[in-house]
C-alpha cells in the first residue's frame, strides 16, 4: 500500500459532509450531525475562524488563560454552526426541553457550549481524525 492511498482524502466527503451517528448501548441511533470537515478542504472553515479570531483579537490579548480558553471554545463552536454543521437529526432536545430542536446556528452554539459541552468535545475528536474522511473502499461498497 503507498502513503497515498493511506492518506488520501475524499473531496466530496470533506466538502459535502459525512454523518456522525451516535448510539445507545443496544445500537439504536440516538442522533446524528451531518458534518463538513473541520479543515482540509473545507476552505469556509478557516475563513470563518479567521475573520471570528480577528474579531476578539483585542480581547483575546488582555485576558488570563482560563478567560482565552473559554473564549476560543465559544469561538470554536460559532465555526462549526457556521462551517461544519449541515444538519442534525434524532433525540436531541431544544433550550424548552422539547424535541426534536431545529438545526439553527442559534441551538448548535447552545447545545455545544451551554448544553452539552462534552458532546462537543467528542464530536470534534471524531471529526479530527481520518477515518470519516477517507474515500470509501471499493471492495467493500461493491459487497454492500
Amino acid at each position: 500500500m503507498s502513503i497515498n492511498r493511506q492518506y488520501r482524502t475524499d473531496r466530496n466527503r470533506e466538502t459535502e459532509g459525512v454523518t456522525i451517528e451516535y448510539t445507545d448501548a443496544e445500537g439504536n441511533v440516538l442522533a446524528w450531525f451531518k458534518c463538513k470537515r473541520p479543515g482540509g478542504r473545507n476552505a469556509e472553515f478557516q475563513k470563518v475562524l479567521n475573520k471570528k479570531l480577528r474579531e476578539h483579537r483585542q480581547e483575546m490579548s488582555t485576558v488570563d488563560d482560563l478567560a482565552k480558553e473559554k473564549l476560543l471554545n465559544r469561538i470554536y463552536a460559532e465555526v462549526f454552526a457556521e462551517a461544519v454543521i449541515l444538519d442534525w437529526g434524532g433525540d436531541i432536545e431544544g433550550k424548552d426541553g422539547n424535541s426534536p430542536a431545529e438545526c439553527t446556528y442559534e441551538n448548535i452554539v447552545w447545545l455545544f457550549l451551554e448544553d452539552c459541552p462534552d458532546l462537543f468535545d467528542n464530536l470534534q475528536m471524531r471529526l479530527n481524525t481520518r477515518q470519516p474522511w477517507r474515500p470509501e473502499d471499493k471492495e467493500v461498497a461493491a459487497k454492500n
